[in-house]
């Protein structure tokens, strides 16, 4: 320790406030308080010059909600920002960790910098992320990629006496100084300590004096215990609290106490950090993911059921971030790279609105129903303006095909958004002129009346899957009254080959005879059917792809044999459910928790689609579940209810994947609902996936029965759960569910969890809200494969490819929006990649125009342990190309060949380029 003996001799007194901008109230009733709270703020800072500084809790979004009722207000505001009295930033909102993706957590910290810099000062540079549910491995990389070397941490610690200065290390090797608050008082020690006591005396300090000073003898003993230096922090504020008008008076009285020799100070996170780095000693490293259960501290317990409550919105989240991410962006640069304009502003408004969800109390579904209500429209705004970007950048492209090349015919384009190339079985959807087709014509005959061929005119086989008849296709042509079509929707899967970032488009040509002498008719008439014969179906239960063999047995459960190790895994597909007397934030069991499994039910299986390319096994079981709790909350009731479940399995031709999607219609209450997949490996660990990083977990945890929270069992992942032996592994892929775990036994069954149904709501008298009844979908994958390649390189690819999925365009008569003054000429090849990576091992989480619209952005993980070299290869030359930071500001030059970068990324590291293309 660096005090050497010496106690704490001054202590900076911070004040602040944690602002929740929706939680147990509704946004406008915290907004009012909000209002209420800054007007107050702002006439006492203007009348008091003693009450110095104050901190906004370190999000910018606080600060536009109260001037959309204030407007009059904000040169107050901002000439106390300016002064560096209020500190602002540098967050947008204050966001769970890991319940959104790693590039949510950077465009939010973008958002929150630029918007602190449009009112003329910097942000705070402090990793401000007090009362967030623990923390990510990657999270020091990211705040240090945003020039902040500091992190103000609260829970995710054991809470035994941690030192109040820490190093925190991330996944890369790169470290900030954490400042550890207090386990119990948390970002309120000096409120609790000093402030609290009184709040039912009207505040009456002056008349408790002897009271007051006793207190703050008793804190400051507190801290001394865990403090490394000579100086403290104190936070003086609390959730949603209103300023301590009488702090100055506070201050002063504290510091001519006799019997305290510690001086008081009102100050800023800044300026205590300016002063405490330069008497840092040796301090405790704390490595990695932070999300230890709490060992004391009543307020240190870190909440990890809400992985699973309300999974609806966890669902919309990711499916939001995927449309922004993988889609919304890279179009819009494949389309400005040939000559239309990059929808910025679109894009960052639907950024905007999704952000705006991502608060902890928000995503992680521990809020009042209002909450959660108001955030499905911002779901829906979010989603809406992306797919319409989606749709108009991918049509531009579409439209802009050399005619020559499609020869008249009817033409669809399939558009891969990851970076890794495809070459297997896709699903499409093609709108056909009603009646004229196989959905009429063919119908019976179990074909299509077309042929497909590929860029280069070579067929390519498919198989029919389904038809919808006389479907509307409403279109509105620029300039035009909207139209609608009538259409028959045929769905088909072929085996196709497409670029990395790009796209690649086949033709339609009608299989047709003319005046056909033995036929009594004239007119071209349809010959067909056009059929590609074969099957996947091996056995009554059993199909076979090349690469798996899938048995379903009479309870709904599936054997899986990897066809290339030739191991069976069996028994997977099992349904658990329990009782959940929890709320948001835990799952909770009462003392009879009878836990149900889908063994011995009897389960009807149909083939849905089976041919030479894919095959679709639906399993429908119905479970008999008790409808709730009882009254005494002891057990489960005696009354059941059916809750029907429906499994579709999808296998394609050779791939090691299978694909799920689970619906339940769920009419009980109370309850956890998981999937479970034995795996018999011999393994010791396992591995999740959270932002930029596969953690790897031990599968045996030491003993934690005399922690004062229970141990809950389950672990944060973003869409992998994985673990192998020496020789073969088993993966399961997720949309939009994060709570998971492998279980200790024989089995090392890998536990999914579904969904909570929960009835209690923060301080209410309960709400249905959080039960879910009604119809739920699941989409989930489960990835097959052996460990003779890079097994991380692997999984992230799969999962990628699995999250991303495909979009189809169809050539549509008339342009649908506007050209723009640089749009070329129609000569786009039927195939092009825009960019392409060399070396599975580093995964691609931005392809974006650069925020100041100087470039384009790529950022870079490195999914591996290991040094990774790669070469970027982008579709148009290069004039430029550098690495930035996450801020996006210039750090290095980079040497390029053309339109191709030579890049090297250490273990886990995230890197980020700006390139400027030759384009004109």
């Amino acid at each position: 320790m660096s005090k050497k003996g010496r106690g704490i001799e001054k202590i900076h007194v911070v004040s602040q406030t944690h602002w929740d901008r929706e939680w147990y109230q509704d946004f406008q009733g915290f907004r009012a308080r909000l209002v209420y709270m800054i007007d107050e703020l702002l006439d006492h800072m203007e009348n008091d010059p003693e009450y110095k500084y104050y901190t906004m809790d370190g999000q910018t979004i606080v600060l536009d909600d109260y001037l959309e009722i204030r407007p009059e207000n904000r040169g107050r505001l901002e000439a106390l920002i300016r002064s560096g009295r209020i500190a602002i930033g540098p967050w947008y909102v204050m966001p769970d960790e890991f319940l959104v993706s790693g590039e949510s957590l950077i465009r939010n910290l973008q958002k929150g910098m630029a918007q602190s810099r449009e009112w003329g000062t910097e942000p705070m540079k402090s990793g401000f992320i007090v009362d967030i549910f623990g923390h990510n491995s990657q999270m020091p990389q990211i705040l240090q990629g945003f020039g902040i070397d500091n992190a103000v941490l609260f829970r995710g610690f054991e809470g035994d006496a941690d030192p109040s200065e820490i190093w925190w290390e991330g996944a890369d090797g790169s470290r900030v100084l954490g400042l550890k608050l207090d386990e119990d008082r948390s970002y309120s020690d000096f409120y609790f300590s000093v402030r609290w006591p009184f709040f039912d005396r009207d505040d009456d300090y002056a008349g408790n004096r002897e009271e007051l000073i006793r207190r703050v003898q008793e804190w400051i003993a507190y801290k001394n215990k865990r403090s490394t230096t000579t100086i403290g922090i104190g936070m003086d504020g609390v959730d949603h609290m209103e300023i301590e008008p009488q702090l100055t008076w506070l201050l002063k009285t504290i510091n001519e106490a006799e019997e305290i020799n510690v001086e008081l100070v009102h100050s800023s996170l800044e300026l205590y950090l300016a002063e405490l780095r330069g008497k840092l000693g040796d301090l405790r490293v704390y490595k990695g993911e932070q999300k230890a259960l709490a060992l004391n501290g009543v307020n240190n317990w870190v909440p990890e059921n809400t992985l699973s409550s309300r999974i609806h919105l966890k669902q919309h989240n990711q499916h939001c971030e995927n449309l922004l991410e993988k889609w919304a962006e890279p179009l819009g640069v494949m389309a400005s790279l040939e000559g239309r304009a990059y929808p910025k502003a679109f894009i960052d408004k639907a950024w905007e609105h999704l952000l705006q969800n991502h608060p902890h109390d928000s995503i992680c579904g521990c809020s009042i129903d209002q909450v959660h209500r108001d955030m499905m429209y911002r779901f829906d705004q979010s989603r809406l303006i992306s797919e319409q970007m989606i749709k108009e950048q991918a049509l531009f492209i579409v439209d802009h095909l050399r005619a020559a090349d499609l020869n008249g015919n009817q033409a669809f384009t399939v558009f891969n958004g990851s970076q890794f190339a495809v070459n297997g079985i896709v699903t499409v959807e093609l709108p056909l002129p009603a009646g004229e087709d196989a959905a009429v014509a063919m119908r019976a005959l179990e074909g299509a009346s077309f042929r497909i061929f590929d860029h280069e005119h070579r067929e390519v086989p498919y198989q029919l899957l389904g038809a919808r008849t006389n479907s509307v296709n409403r279109i509105r042509p620029y300039r035009k009254l909207p139209r609608a079509d009538i259409v028959d929707k045929l769905r088909i899967a072929l085996p196709v080959e497409l670029p990395a970032m790009g796209y690649s488009t086949f033709t339609l040509e009608k299989y047709t005879i003319e005046n056909h002498a033995p036929l009594a008719y004239s007119a071209p008439k349809l010959i067909g059917p056009v059929r590609f014969p074969g099957s996947l179906q091996a056995g009554e239960n059993r199909w076979n792809n090349g690469r798996v063999e899938v048995t379903v047995g009479a309870s709904g459960t599936i054997d899986v044999t990897d066809l290339q190790s030739g191991h069976t895994y069996r028994g997977l597909l099992l349904i658990e459910d329990e009782a959940d007397i929890g709320d948001g934030w835990s799952h909770i069991a009462p003392v009879g928790n009878a836990k149900f499994r889908s063994t011995g039910l009897a389960a009807a299986v149909a083939a849905e689609h089976d041919g030479p390319y894919q095959a679709t096994i639906r399993i429908q079981l119905t479970l008999q579940l008790p409808r709730s709790i009882n009254k005494q909350e002891t057990s489960r009731s005696e009354e059941f209810v059916d809750v029907p479940v429906i499994t579709y399995i999808t296998l394609k031709k050779d791939d090691p994947v299978l694909y799920f999607r689970t619906e339940i219609v769920n009419t009980a209450r109370d309850h956890r609902l998981k999937l479970l997949f034995p795996t018999g490996l011999a393994a010791e660990h396992y591995y999740t996936s959270t932002p930029f990083d596969l953690v790897r977990r031990p599968i045996s945890v030491a003993d934690q029965s005399h922690y004062l929270r229970k141990p809950f069992e389950v672990v944060p992942h973003n869409g992998i759960v994985a673990l192998h032996d020496q020789e073969k592994g088993i993966a399961v892929y997720t949309k939009g569910l994060h709570e998971a775990v492998v279980r200790d036994h024989a089995e090392r069954t890998i536990a999914l969890t579904l969904y909570r149904s929960t009835y209690k709501e923060v301080m209410t008298d309960g709400s249905d809200g959080g039960q879910l009844l009604g119809p739920l979908v699941f989409e989930y994958a489960l990835g097959i494969f052996g460990t003779e390649q890079p097994v991380e390189a692997r999984l992230w690819r799969e999962h990628q490819q699995f999250v991303t999925g495909l979009q189809t365009a169809h050539r549509k008569s008339g342009k649908l929006y506007k050209e723009t003054p640089h749009s070329r000429a129609a000569d786009l090849p039927l195939r092009k990649s825009y960019l392409s990576l060399t070396g599975d091992g580093m995964i691609i989480s931005a392809f974006k125009l650069a925020s100041d619209g100087n470039g384009y952005i790529v950022r870079l993980f490195n999914s591996g342990s290991d040094q990774q070299e790669a070469v970027l290869t982008i579709a148009s030359p290069l004039t430029s190309a550098a690495l930035v930071n996450l801020d996006e500001a210039h750090q290095e030059s980079l040497t390029f060949n053309g339109n191709a970068v030579k890049l090297s990324a250490g273990p886990k590291q995230i890197i980020t380029l700006r390139l400027v293309f030759d384009n004109g």
